[in-house]
């Protein structure tokens, strides 16, 4: 008789966790490093408002680019959470979950990073 695979035991959410992990480690990192280096600026892009005309950008302060930081943290938990509970129920359903956060911390990053290339 098979026994019960559990959540930690299972290499494939393993892997997946453990990149998840890099990608939420890398989005912080980059995230921080970028707004340590331009410490005396308080002009950063949050935003893009198409209806106030060409080229018009809301600007914001490091605690408003703080909230990618909060982001990525939230998606990595979120995502391991929903991961490990659905896991007893359905293993392929754990592990879509764990696939398809992998491009939420991916456009997190790419996005996160392109605001603040641009200040």
């Amino acid at each position: 008789m098979a026994s019960q695979k559990h959540f930690l035991q299972d290499r494939t959410a393993l892997l997946l966790v453990s990149g998840m992990a890099f990608l939420t480690l890398t989005a912080v990192v980059l995230i921080l490093l970028k707004l340590g280096s331009g410490q005396g600026t308080s002009n950063y892009i949050v935003s893009y408002r198409a209806s106030l005309g060409i080229d018009r950008y809301a600007t914001g302060t490091s605690k408003d680019m703080l909230a990618f930081v909060v982001a990525a943290i939230l998606v990595f938990t979120v995502g391991i959470i929903l991961s490990f509970r659905t896991y007893q129920v359905r293993r392929e359903l754990s592990l879509v979950i764990l696939v398809l956060t992998v491009p939420l911390l991916l456009f997190l990053i790419v996005v996160s990073n392109a605001l603040l290339v641009l200040r």
